[in-house]
């Protein structure tokens, strides 16, 4: 076992750096199985031993843990309660798309994503025919962690979609964030491709969870793009150069947590109780950038996952917007535990 505090801070990512800063002033010690690893043993200074993997506080049981990890289980669960839900159903390892195929003839537009998936790896959006939705469970179903199926989606009809992560710890709200998929702004001279690469060299992308904004994800991009990539945007035109809102594929982080409306966070902290997850992300997609006074048919939202590891860190160094220090507001949590 290391000793968290004993690593050079520059060899740490975000989340490993806030805990290592967290224990050092409270007194707490903290030990990592190896360097890199997501599994914290700590001990506070009245000697109580706690281990939490990454965001997930002992208090999270296995099968909450299991229930998260599990898409369509979620949205089962979540069925008939007060969070609006996406209709839903599950390709399995037999590949029978029928009623996948009968929710794509019934709302025209799909998405397609691994059952137990994570960080937008294998997500298809736009999907419109039948073809397009056979290739789209494949690849779903390959970056698959456990069961080897696929989630078959209805696509969230606006023509424009804020994605927003609401944050509750202690099955109370911490703070919201607008998540912006990764883009690019024209200059009338460079393809979206070369701008991508030429937005990938700025100081302040690199590694994903280890700098401010991680690198775009050219894998991603080109396959989402398709032939716009050799498309010239005019000066100061924003693209989007990837389908889905993550910081890990180069998106960006806005801080709301004084625009969300009370019944939207009511929804949120009812989706944690329900999965028994204290400490939980729970992310929906918005019709408008939301505001306090917004009603449900304003926003109409729509609930897509819940996270039991949720990343601190970006409500503490957003892109834009101020920090929330809900990482202190984490040990706080773990602080209070008997």
């Amino acid at each position: 076992m290391i000793d968290l505090t004993s690593i050079p801070e520059e060899e740490l990512g975000q989340t490993q750096k806030e805990i290592r800063r967290h224990v050092i002033e409270r007194g707490w010690k903290a030990l990592i199985p190896y360097k890199g690893s997501a599994h914290y043993f700590l001990t506070r200074a009245d000697g109580k031993e706690l281990h939490i993997f990454s965001s997930t506080p002992p208090t999270t049981s296995y099968a909450a843990a299991s229930l998260a990890n599990d898409k369509f289980a979620t949205y089962e669960l979540l069925l008939g309660s007060v969070t609006p839900q996406l209709e839903t159903v599950k390709v399995g390892e037999t590949g029978d798309l029928q009623y996948a195929n009968e929710l794509l003839s019934r709302v025209g537009k799909v998405v397609a994503k691994p059952i137990d998936g994570g960080h937008g790896h294998g997500i298809t959006v736009g999907i419109t025919n039948e073809q397009e939705l056979a290739e789209a469970v494949e690849i779903a179903k390959d970056h698959t962690k456990n069961v080897r199926a696929a989630l078959i989606q209805q696509h969230y009809n606006h023509d424009v979609i804020y994605d927003l992560r609401i944050l509750c710890i202690d099955y109370q709200y911490a703070a919201g964030i607008q998540r912006v998929a990764a883009r690019v702004f024209g200059d009338d001279v460079h393809t979206v491709k070369e701008l991508i690469d030429l937005e990938n060299q700025k100081e302040d992308r690199g590694k994903a969870y280890h700098t401010r904004l991680a690198t775009i994800d050219t894998r991603l991009a080109m396959s989402y793009l398709k032939e716009k990539a050799n498309t010239v945007p005019a000066k100061e035109e924003e693209v989007q150069v990837i389908g889905v809102a993550n910081y890990g594929a180069g998106g960006e982080t806005v801080d709301v947590t004084d625009n969300i409306p009370d019944w939207l966070i009511e929804c949120a902290i009812d989706v944690a109780k329900r999965c028994g997850l204290a400490v939980a992300g729970v992310d929906f997609m918005l019709a408008k950038f939301p505001e306090k006074h917004m009603t449900r048919e304003d926003l109409d939202p729509a609930m897509t996952e819940v996270n039991k590891a949720p990343l601190l860190t970006m409500h503490d160094t957003p892109t834009s917007g101020i920090s929330r220090h809900v990482m202190s507001r984490y040990m706080d949590y773990l602080a209070s535990l008997t």
